[in-house]
């Protein structure tokens, strides 16, 4: 799809009608069919159940466990739905303006999560300083969460769903390469703060330089996400894309001819030029027969001019509509003007032969690669199906993030008593199930990608959405902390810091040899395990929840 997918995508019916009459029955039955789509395309909407028994929980006094676990329930399919509504509204953009959207909303819910919870640490930030703390590293430790589940759970879950119907999936490895150098970079930015206060020998200046190191580092790692995206968007996109190149071959009709290989194998029967080449155009008998056998042949049957070469009868090569190339070969014949002509007259006779046989060669594949390309045009055209109006992105996109809003608020300000009541430390519950909550969504469109054998989509949903994460929302929230007056910084301690470092170095080795698997899989699901467990047994006298 090019920067001209807006002008080429046509609207739903109901939004043309809409465009063409006044109509209000039209109106009504567009808002109809939108809703249906929002809430009957996806089985995650049942969970949406649990949202009215957030408010209620919050409102009557459940309890801060019962409003965290319902406000989480209710938040899965809301993330889900936003992603939703962002694909619909990028259709009615270009590609760069799209990936923007997409970029911007790919994350909001951690990004809404986050930012509520530097507004309570704002609260806090003069009457209860502990408390401050306690809501920024929920800050720090969810983002470190959101980075650590997408490349070990998502993609880990995505391999072995891939790996249980496909024994082997192959990938591009460029793009993912330069995704895997923008983690390693966001990695090590994460980890200089962390190592300046782990190498001060005890000076200690209140966190000052740490803190001074970590704006500085987040002001040039949102300006070099910028940049990767107008490299992934626009200069490079083509690194990004699937390759269409033997879809979208345009047919070569000058003089000089793409040779392609024949599917019989072996060296086949050429015919080198031994003189200028013949135009047959399709007003003769033979030239009729001719452009008929081709236009049967390759499936294109407007007025095909055949360029046909004179040779000898024991080595023929027909260069007909850039299918096949010339070769020259040594003259064998000595009969002049006469014996060129009664060649290039059994030649002319031949050629609605070799057209046929060329055919007959060539129907097989390239019936059976035109069957996978329109079976995989028509799973584009259902996966890009636009069915909301552009003012109907805009509501939706609008309703959907103020009660997306509304339950991160319930969450963060129930996060402390839920630990409590629920009896899951806080490390835990910060690292672990909020991301997971957030990334909901995701998770289960990387699997169902993965199985359906479009590694490369999944791959882009979890390394994409890590590379969003750690190099996007991170700085964007350090910036957002610093505007708000509050000390947030990138200085994890020493164990976080060496759980991001191998989260991320694992990712790239296994993504290094463009192969995924089902062990590849189970080497990332179990390393996230292990995470899980570290983080049940962490502790952080920062993140201490008095009883």
């Amino acid at each position: 799809m090019t920067d001209s997918r807006a002008s080429e995508m046509s609207p739903p019916p109901l939004v043309r009608a809409l465009s063409k009459g006044r109509s209000s029955s039209a109106m009504v039955e567009q808002a109809k069919a939108e809703a249906r789509a929002f809430f009957l395309d996806s089985k995650l909407n049942i969970l949406l159940v649990a949202m009215p028994l957030a408010f209620i929980s919050r409102f009557t006094g459940w309890g801060d466990g019962a409003t965290f676990a319902l406000s989480c329930l209710a938040l899965v399919p809301l993330a889900e739905r936003l992603g939703f509504v962002t694909e619909q509204l990028a259709m009615y953009t270009n590609d760069t303006l799209g990936g923007l959207l997409n970029a911007t909303f790919g994350n909001a819910t951690e990004m809404i999560i986050s930012a509520f919870a530097m507004i309570q640490a704002r609260k806090t930030l003069r009457t209860d300083p502990a408390s401050t703390t306690t809501y920024l590293r929920v800050v720090q430790l969810s983002l470190l969460g959101s980075v650590a589940s997408n490349l070990l759970l998502v993609m880990g879950t995505a391999f072995i769903a891939g790996g249980v119907k496909t024994k082997a999936q192959t990938f591009s490895q460029t793009g993912i390469n330069v995704n895997a150098g923008m983690l390693i970079l966001s990695c090590f930015a994460i980890m200089l703060p962390s190592l300046l206060d782990a190498t001060k020998s005890g000076a200690s200046d209140n966190n000052k330089s740490e803190l001074a190191l970590s704006r500085f580092e987040s002001v040039f790692m949102f300006l070099c996400y910028c940049v990767f995206l107008y490299f992934q968007l626009k200069t490079h996109r083509h690194l990004y894309e699937e390759d269409s190149s033997s879809a979208n071959t345009p047919i070569n009709t000058g003089a000089t001819s793409t040779r392609r290989p024949s599917h019989s194998g072996g060296g086949g029967a050429f015919t080198p030029p031994l003189g200028g080449d013949v135009e047959l155009a399709t007003s003769g008998a033979v030239g009729a027969g001719a452009a008929a056998a081709a236009g049967a042949g390759n499936g294109n049957g407007n007025g095909l001019v055949v360029s046909l070469s004179r040779s000898s009868l024991d080595g023929r090569d027909i260069t007909l509509d850039g299918r096949f190339a010339s070769r020259p070969v040594e003259r064998t014949t000595s009969g002049g003007r006469s014996s060129a002509k009664a060649d290039r007259e059994r030649d002319v006779e031949r050629l609605p032969l070799v057209l046929a046989a060329n055919r007959a060669e060539d129907e097989a594949p390239d019936d059976d690669d035109d069957s996978h390309r329109s079976a995989a045009k028509d799973d584009d055209d259902e996966e890009e199906e636009l069915v909301l109006s552009k003012t109907g992105c805009f509501l939706w996109l609008t309703g959907v993030t103020i009660f997306i809003s509304f339950l991160s608020e319930f969450v963060t300000d129930a996060i402390k008593g839920a630990s409590t009541n629920l009896r899951i430390p806080m490390p835990f519950l910060t690292t672990i199930l909020l991301p997971i909550v957030g990334n909901a969504a995701e998770h289960a469109s990387a699997i169902v990608f993965a199985y359906k054998n479009r590694i490369e989509i999944a791959l882009g949903v979890a390394v994409g959405s890590s590379t969003q994460v750690s190099m996007m929302v991170v700085p964007f929230c350090v910036l957002l902390a610093w505007t708000m007056g509050l000390p947030l910084d990138l200085d994890f301690n020493g164990f976080e810091s060496f759980v991001l470092f191998g989260c991320v170095l694992l990712a790239v080795l296994v993504v290094q040899d463009g192969h995924a698997n089902y062990l590849k899989g189970m080497l990332l699901l179990l390393t996230y395990f292990f995470v899980a467990a570290g983080f049940w047994c962490h502790k952080d006298a920062q993140l201490v929840v008095k009883e």
